[in-house]
């Protein structure tokens, strides 16, 4: 008797505590991931949740309209983040959740909002693939998406919980699954499947868990692959300035959704470096990087400031007095005094934009990060500033002094670049052996000649492998000239000239996406393939060149009013030259607007596209629609489909099909193997469960088989109607069992 009773409550509450211990875990782990505490208020929150939807669920099962009950529940879910938050944390709180805390502190209303909506969905499945139709692979799927968040915010969670839920997924099996077992060598043969299934779900669990190094060689391919499906409004995509391996961050925020990313004060608006590439992969069509080759000095804020003409006037002129030899190499040395040295600063505010860099002007001298909790700053030889923190703040802000790029202009134009590299170098070496090692007009012409020497290292080696017919345009339109502004411009010009055209919109032959195919065939492309075309044929031409990835300020208003913003489609790609007597200097091949007031192909003139909203909205609901079909309704369509099928067909086969079928629900709704039964036992079984006769099937289905009679539309029409009875019953028999 003690036995009985346990094996009834066993199978009345055991299910539903393995369900519920499955959502609870699940949940457990999520909050995990952003707390790192597996016990708080929040994880009882969430199990008390789930324990209750358990219920309510099994409740609904019960009820003629618990399918729409639900779907009101499952619509009401879906505004839980925006009901808690509003739109002005929606940002906030998506940076919050894809980073895994890291890039944005942690709010109580984040986590509240996470367990409501996640809780409700992972309890929906749960419950679904254990207590309405068991799915072994289904609820191996579900029991992965903590551990897929966990990978995408690069949080290791105790291995405890891959054990646990591992251990839950087998005793799902064991329990749900048993059935299967015993029905015989056919079934299995299916249940071997499903024990593979759990054992390789459970060793996936634990490979996600092994700690991961710091910096991996496929992380980016993995970021790029992962940010292809995300999805959202305005708003709800996340964003991270991270360094890359390899080209191609600047289209990708240019061909995404538009976001801002930093607001700057300033009255001298300049190109923001955020990276540079080195070398330029034919194969893989991009620019790379070796990441173990980064590397920074923290004593640039020192170095940086002496590279001013103003201080190189006064170093010549006072090296003048004792030997002016050198201005054999560069006599336009004499009217260095006549360059006026402008100093600016620019204080950049992210809007919930966490990056790994420090948004730097060409001519970067200073950077100010008091408001980042970064405790100092590194640049790299080209120009790159990072800093000892995984991310600078997402909101954070911080300020860069720097030298005008204007100076560069008056050079140019003054004809101070009228100079061989060969005789800037022995210019600025003639006058460094005057001056004592601890003068300060040593280290300023020190400085100089170091960024010289640099320039010239970096241009051995990158030397570049080009086509044929990209070193014969090089040659052509370079032909003639002497120095190295004047070839870095005739390039610039090229592109300039009008025979190209800058599009987002148009779309390359992956197989004919090269540089070659940009030059001479299509001549249209993105600020990418403008500035891989430029970097390739200034080397080409025997330039030291470098191909940058950053962003261009646009004013947010009037430009007098010193208020510049910097959003997506200000991600720019462009080439930066070393140019002896001007020190590197930024060209722009793109033919575009870069303020974005020209992109008639690409946001409307930053109004939103509201068809695309719209298109987006319905795609979503519909998606939403399709899943309630195919998952919870598919079993009425099935059904529907049947039943005209059979109404189609008439006659001794359509009798036939509804004996079988009616077969298949008895077995499903009792758990009693029919098919071996006869036509009379079978009959005895279906009147003992739901007290109906079952003579108008059996009869027509005796004739059709065994005594070669047809069917008349009459007999047909019986046994059509009490198989639908035969339906109904075993259904509301199934309810008035979940009932008591």
């Amino acid at each position: 008797m003690t036995e009985s009773r346990f094996g009834k409550a066993f199978s009345e509450y055991g299910g539903k505590l393995l369900t519920w211990l499955m959502c609870a875990v699940s949940m457990s782990l999520v909050i995990y991931i952003y707390t790192e505490s597996p016990f708080n208020g929040f994880t009882l929150l969430a199990a008390a949740m789930s324990a209750g939807l358990v219920f309510l669920f099994d409740y609904l099962r019960t009820k003629k309209l618990g399918g729409l009950v639900y779907l009101a529940l499952l619509i009401m879910a879906g505004f839980i983040p925006g009901a808690l938050l509003g739109g002005e944390n929606a940002r906030p709180f998506v940076i919050w959740f894809f980073s895994g805390a890291q890039a944005e502190e942690t709010r109580e209303v984040f986590l509240l909002a996470l367990t409501l909506l996640l809780g409700f969905f992972l309890t929906s499945a749960v419950y679904y693939f254990t207590r309405i139709i068991y799915r072994s692979l289904m609820l191996v799927l579900v029991s992965l998406i903590p551990f897929a968040i966990a990978v995408k915010t690069a949080v290791n969670p105790p291995y405890a919980y891959a054990a646990v839920m591992a251990a839950l997924n087998l005793t799902a099996f064991i329990t749900d699954g048993r059935k299967n077992i015993l029905k015989g060598a056919k079934a299995s043969g299916g249940s071997a499947l499903t024990v593979y299934t759990d054992f390789a779900a459970a060793a996936v669990l634990l490979a996600l868990l092994v700690p991961k190094p710091s910096v991996t060689p496929y992380f980016d391919r993995f970021e790029e692959f992962a940010n292809r499906f995300q999805f959202g409004g305005t708003g709800e995509t996340s964003y991270r300035g991270v360094y890359r391996s390899s080209s191609g961050n600047a289209d990708e925020y240019l061909k995404g959704e538009s976001r801002l990313l930093y607001i700057i004060s300033t009255a001298d608006p300049v190109y923001m470096k955020a990276q540079v590439f080195d070398h330029y992969d034919s194969e893989k069509r991009c620019w790379t990087v070796q990441l173990d080759d980064v590397q920074g000095t923290k004593y640039w804020q020192e170095q940086r400031p002496l590279l001013s003409y103003e201080k190189l006037a006064e170093a010549v002129e006072k090296a003048a007095e004792y030997d002016s030899s050198f201005l054999e190499f560069y006599p336009q040395a004499e009217k260095l005094s006549e360059i006026t040295e402008k100093e600016s600063f620019s204080i950049v505010y992210a809007r919930d934009y966490p990056a790994v860099y420090v948004l730097a002007p060409l001519r970067a001298t200073e950077a100010s990060l008091v408001n980042t909790g970064a405790e100092y700053s590194a640049r790299t030889d080209s120009g790159e500033i990072f800093t000892n923190l995984r991310a600078l703040p997402a909101n954070g802000d911080y300020t860069i002094r720097y030298y005008s790029e204007s100076v560069l202009e008056q050079l140019i134009n003054g004809g101070f670049c009228d100079v061989s590299s060969d005789d800037y170098r022995h210019f600025l070496y003639r006058i460094l052996w005057q001056f004592d090692t601890k003068s300060d007009e040593f280290k300023v012409i020190d400085e100089f000649a170091g960024e010289q020497r640099k320039a010239e290292e970096y241009r051995e080696d990158t030397v570049t492998e080009v086509s044929p017919e990209i070193q014969a345009l090089a040659d052509e339109i370079t032909a003639g000239l002497e120095y190295d502004y004047q070839k870095a411009q005739a390039i610039e010009d090229y592109f300039q000239s009008g025979k190209y055209i800058y599009s987002l919109a148009y779309e390359v032959p992956e197989e004919l996406d090269t540089p070659e195919y940009f030059i001479f065939e299509s001549r249209t492309g993105t600020c990418s393939d403008f500035a891989t075309a430029y970097t390739l044929l200034a080397r080409a031409s025997g330039l030291a060149v470098r191909y940058v990835e950053g962003f261009v300020p646009q004013p947010s208003g009037s430009e007098d009013s010193g208020i510049y913003i910097i959003n997506t489609e200000n991600a720019h790609a462009y080439p930066e030259v070393y140019i002896p007597g001007a020190g590197w200097v930024i060209y722009e091949p793109t033919a575009a607007d870069l303020t974005g007031g020209n992109r008639s192909d690409d946001d409307n003139n930053g109004e939103p596209d509201y068809i695309v909203i719209f298109l987006t909205a319905v795609v979503v609901v519909l998606g939403i629609g399709i899943f309630i079909l195919l998952v919870i309704l598919t079993p009425k369509f099935m059904e529907c489909i049947f039943r005209m099928k059979v109404k189609h067909k008439g006659g001794g086969r359509a009798v036939i099909m509804l004996y079988n079928r009616h077969i298949r629900n008895l077995e499903a709704k009792t758990g009693i193997g029919c098919k071996a039964l006869t036509p009379e036992q079978l009959a005895a079984v279906t009147e003992g469960k739901t007290e109906i006769s079952l003579e108008p099937l059996t009869k027509p289905f005796i004739d059709a088989c065994y005594g070669e009679t047809e069917i008349d539309d009459f007999a047909f029409e019986e046994a059509y109607n009490c198989y639908k009875e035969q339906a109904k019953a075993l259904r509301k028999r199934n309810r008035k069992r979940r009932k008591e």
